[in-house]
């Protein structure tokens, strides 16, 4: 295989080991625990490749490894769920003593974590404006700040951080630099070109991509992705095998769905913009968003994830009138599924001020753009009969 190959390419062959599987093309599900060794020397001078189901398997390790080589990094931990990902990520460098910080805007199960869970291990939070400056930034850092925690963009309101300042600030610390990509993608974000130490990524989402897998991955290199594998194999962190089958058959198609409701997204947050019941389209990529321009000096595309702002006039009976009659669009949490969804947002912040009006998030899935967008007329209609 040649040594450089693009993505896209890379995703169909990742982990493909044909020639040790009988000419099985798709890694085999291992559904082991007990593993055994041939003789009580190789046994007690772990010999073999794999010596137990939870720490590793053939399923397990080819699934990390396409994930790992897809970012460019050293290893890949997968953990049951993003959210434990994005955990394994955080405690798997921290240690008690250290000082952290973390974005206002970070994912809404993610902030329960740090705010509940952190402090009880001894870590001091503290949280930031997303909108922070590189020079603000550097006033945060302590003697003990050990853990930069990146986040954009922002979950629900979607503004993108200044990366290279923070990032830059960081690495003048001498401080780790973590970053849940999930929305980025190893395809839009180039996380080791950036400087990131770190990179957490729901697999459930745009990896596996079919709304029926629980999984996350944290990706590092070196002693930094050493200390996170620790973590996980001494506090029991694993996977079902089944999960990691699933994950490795999504991320084969995973460029061509990404396309597909980036584009989507971006036709319905154009469509959107031109309503007159809405204040603002929360969307990196549309001009009009606050920070576009560093969504286009960092990332090469953007996910089909997306909030919009309906005007402060706007009675909940009319929005929920125009959402539940929708055909395409469920409503329910998740995305980087086959099918569309929306919400209403649920956030907290500390910091950072909120859009005034209520805030739905939308998810373009793979339905044709056309339909999608009918079907929100439709809703409009129905939203504008109820005022």
């Amino acid at each position: 295989m040649p040594k450089k190959i693009t993505k896209d390419t890379a995703v169909v062959h990742a982990s493909i080991d044909a020639e040790a599987n009988h000419g099985i093309v798709n890694v085999p599900v291992y559904h082991a625990s007990t593993i055994t060794s041939p003789n009580l020397d190789d046994y007690r001078n772990h010999r073999g490749r794999y010596d137990y189901g939870r720490i590793g398997t053939p399923t397990s390790e080819a699934s990390e490894q396409a994930v790992a080589g897809l970012y460019g990094m050293d290893d890949c931990v997968s953990a049951p769920s993003g959210l434990s990902a994005v955990c394994l990520g955080i405690s798997g460098v921290l240690a008690c003593g250290d000082h952290a910080l973390f974005p206002d805007s970070i994912y809404g199960s993610a902030r329960k974590f740090v705010e509940n869970i952190l402090p009880r291990m001894g870590v001091e939070v503290e949280f930031y404006a997303p909108l922070i400056s590189g020079d603000e930034m550097a006033e945060r850092f302590t003697a003990k700040t050990r853990l930069l925690y990146l986040e954009s963009p922002g979950s629900q309101t979607f503004e993108m951080q200044d990366l290279p300042a923070l990032i830059a600030c960081a690495k003048r610390h001498d401080c780790l630099v973590a970053i849940d990509n999930t929305w980025g993608t190893a395809f839009h974000f180039d996380a080791v070109a950036h400087g990131v130490d770190v990179v957490i990524e729901a697999g459930t989402k745009y990896i596996a991509g079919h709304s029926d897998v629980s999984l996350g991955y944290v990706i590092a290199n070196g002693a930094t992705a050493k200390r996170i594998r620790e973590y996980a194999r001494f506090t029991g962190l694993c996977v079902a095998p089944d999960d990691h089958y699933l994950a490795l058959r999504g991320l084969r198609t995973m460029h061509l769905r990404l396309r597909a409701s980036e584009a989507n997204g971006i036709a319905l947050a154009v469509w959107l913009e031109a309503q007159s019941e809405i204040v603002a389209v929360l969307h990196p990529a549309l001009p009009s968003h606050p920070q576009h321009q560093a969504w286009r000096r960092d990332f090469t595309g953007s996910a089909g994830l997306f909030s919009f702002v309906f005007d402060e006039a706007i009675p909940q009976k009319a929005i929920d009138a125009l959402v539940d009659g929708l055909a395409f669009f469920a409503i329910g949490d998740s995305w980087g599924g086959y099918e569309s969804l929306i919400n209403q947002a649920k956030i907290k912040r500390t910091i950072a001020p909120l859009p005034q009006g209520t805030l739905l998030r939308i998810y373009a899935g793979l339905e044709h753009a056309d339909d999608l967008i009918a079907d929100l007329e439709a809703g409009f209609a129905r939203l504008r009969d109820a005022l």
